[in-house]
């Protein structure tokens, strides 16, 4: 199927930075709107959000600072769907937490290699599509859970994810807040543990655009036609608790509940980070890894 060209809204004070992104991303696969400060790039963003699928920031420019406007994105309702890419030679992790719980999810050491802009460009056009579908499903459900003491669910793909994901959301407070989380640990499920993909292995298919059809792919293998992943959410008056286990072998978990700064630029690996710091109050992994239960106190 022909892919629309993703509309970028790019902004850096630096002019070198901006000739080389252009020239980087200049093709019919991206409609590009690049601006010098942050700005000029949110009274763009303010003025006509529909016009953008993607926004990349320089973490730091004078004025309105990369994270400064991540924020006002963020908190703005008409805006905060749109992923935001932070583009820094900055690794410190204090730097890069704020930004996570500011909302960011992909982050790109200044002037990076092509392919791989392109292959977190396009994955986060993908997470944005994702979430739009999850939206849908939530809106439709509007309350679905909000009365449920105890809930047990299975599910075994991708679309059947992002359904339960828009219905779990809708038990919590801030079901905005929920959605990343719940997305992020589902997917870990599915992708690490059912189908046994690797870390290095999904670099490898995020940076030749093959992610989605491997995945479809080991879903149609014997050996994974039979395994689910099974989530049970309990409502207390004090707290939620969602555990998610999966029939995988399991996993180190320590070295991903916090943000690496050696894995700060590959195209994923940061989504266990981003559900602990901003979705869930709690979050612990069980085992050998294939359980995790994620709290959130009321």
């Amino acid at each position: 199927m022909k892919r629309n060209a993703i509309r970028l809204l790019i902004a850096d004070d630096d002019e070198k930075t901006r000739d080389l992104l252009f020239n980087q991303l200049n093709s019919k696969d991206f409609k590009l709107d690049i601006h010098e400060t942050a700005e000029s790039a949110l009274q763009a963003l303010n003025d006509n959000a529909k016009e953008y699928d993607v926004i990349l920031l320089d973490l730091k420019m004078p004025g309105m600072s990369g994270l400064d406007c991540l924020r006002a994105i963020k908190s703005n309702e008409k805006l905060r769907h749109l992923p935001v890419i932070l583009q820094t030679y900055d690794n410190d992790t204090t730097v890069i937490s704020e930004a996570l719980h500011a909302g960011a999810y992909y982050f790109l050491e200044k002037t990076t290699e092509k392919k791989l802009l392109k292959a977190v460009v396009q994955s986060a056009m993908e997470c944005k599509l994702r979430f739009q579908e999850i939206e849908q499903e939530r809106q439709c459900l509007k309350s679905g859970l909000r009365f449920v003491e105890q809930a047990r669910f299975r599910i075994r793909t991708l679309s059947e994810m992002n359904m339960l994901t828009g219905l779990l959301a809708t038990a919590y407070p801030d079901p905005d807040r929920m959605t990343i989380g719940i997305h992020e640990l589902l997917t870990n499920a599915i992708e690490h543990g059912n189908l046994g993909i690797t870390y290095d292995g999904k670099s490898k298919l995020i940076m030749e655009d093959k992610w989605n059809s491997e995945i479809d792919f080991r879903l149609s293998l014997k050996e994974n036609k039979n395994k689910t992943v099974e989530i049970e959410l309990v409502q207390a008056p004090d707290k939620i608790t969602l555990t998610i286990t999966d029939q995988g072998d399991g996993f180190d978990c320590e070295n991903y509940l916090e943000i690496d700064p050696c894995r700060l630029f590959d195209p994923h690996g940061r989504g266990i980070a981003v559900a602990k710091s901003m979705s869930f109050d709690d979050l612990v992994y069980v085992g050998k890894g294939n359980q995790v239960i994620g709290t959130v106190f009321l």
